[in-house]
């Protein structure tokens, strides 16, 4: 599986949950997500319209990654961080990923598809 990471990934879709169960999606976000055999670099941004006002979401990363397919956890190793993502899809085009956010208490459901 861990071949299947390696490419470029483009985002195609960001669900936000808010704390209140609340679901917003942006259909337009942009990025790219590089993931070679040991690291993973990219920049996603989006935004979402919801009852209270405009929210963005902006995901940076420069650092490497930890598959644990037994966990379906696909952990970004950033300097001074791991961000825990929850696996959902992993195929050879397609990813979706969803990361909970406990001091906002929203999750962040990420999808994507390979470009190459």
């Amino acid at each position: 599986m861990n071949r299947y990471l390696q490419g470029s990934w483009a985002i195609d879709m960001v669900k936000l949950q808010d704390a209140d169960g609340f679901s917003f999606f942006d259909y337009n976000p942009t990025g790219i997500l590089m993931i070679s055999d040991q690291s993973v670099q990219g920049e996603l941004a989006a935004a979402f319209q919801t009852f209270q006002g405009s929210v963005a979401d902006t995901l940076a990363l420069q650092g490497s990654y930890l598959l644990k397919l037994n966990d379906a956890e696909l952990n970004w190793v950033q300097t001074q961080d791991t961000i825990k993502n929850r696996i959902f899809v992993l195929t050879n085009k397609n990813l979706e990923i969803e990361y909970y956010d406990a001091q906002s208490q929203q999750r962040l459901r990420y999808v994507f598809k390979k470009m190459n």
